[in-house]
């Protein structure tokens, strides 16, 4: 069923490390990647993982991964993406290689933001959602049991765009690889 609904998606940035199997989509982060755009400290990485298909008009994206602690800022998560200017994305992150956070980030005008949620330790799978209304406004939100889904972020993106190319992303900004299994995505 996974395999069936990935037909029409591409990579941009493919990595190098990928398995397809019934499980799911293994996906191992090369060193060095990141999606994070930073005019004040001159940080700009466009480098990480994203497999994607492009949707127009309103939609619902639903995303479960099963993860293990991340080295400090690796990710896995959801991404929706205009251009590497405007973007935003929602993950499970570590900020010190340790506890879990959720994290979401908006990048507009080539400028990323970052809020952090902390989430419970103990966790290895984690549903991502994202909403596309017709008017062009998004909501983010995750969940801990794919049920009960928890609004993080509500947000419109300032370019208007005819399609979105959306999907799942992952990254590993530090010297450490990481790997996280991608088991299943919805669209509606």
């Amino acid at each position: 069923m996974l395999l069936e609904a990935l037909r029409n998606f591409e990579w941009f940035n493919e990595a190098a490390d990928v398995a397809f199997d019934e499980r799911g989509v293994r996906v191992t982060a090369s060193p060095q990647t990141d999606f994070w755009q930073d005019a004040v400290r001159g940080y700009h990485r466009d480098n990480g993982h994203f497999f994607f298909a492009r949707r127009c008009g309103s939609f619902v994206l639903t995303v479960c991964w099963r993860f293990g602690i991340p080295a400090e800022f690796a990710q896995c998560g959801l991404m929706g993406r205009i251009d590497k200017n405007h973007w935003f994305k929602i993950s499970v992150m570590s900020k010190n290689g340790s506890s879990l956070n959720i994290g979401s980030v908006v990048t507009a005008g080539g400028c990323s933001d970052m809020a952090l949620t902390p989430l419970s330790a103990g966790s290895a799978t984690i549903w991502f959602r994202l909403k596309k209304n017709d008017d062009g406004s998004c909501e983010l939100s995750y969940s801990v049991n794919g049920k009960v889904f928890i609004p993080v972020r509500l947000f419109r993106l300032p370019v208007a765009a005819d399609s979105l190319s959306a999907g799942v992303f992952a990254c590993s900004p530090s010297e450490k690889p990481y790997t996280a299994l991608l088991t299943s995505i919805d669209f509606s």
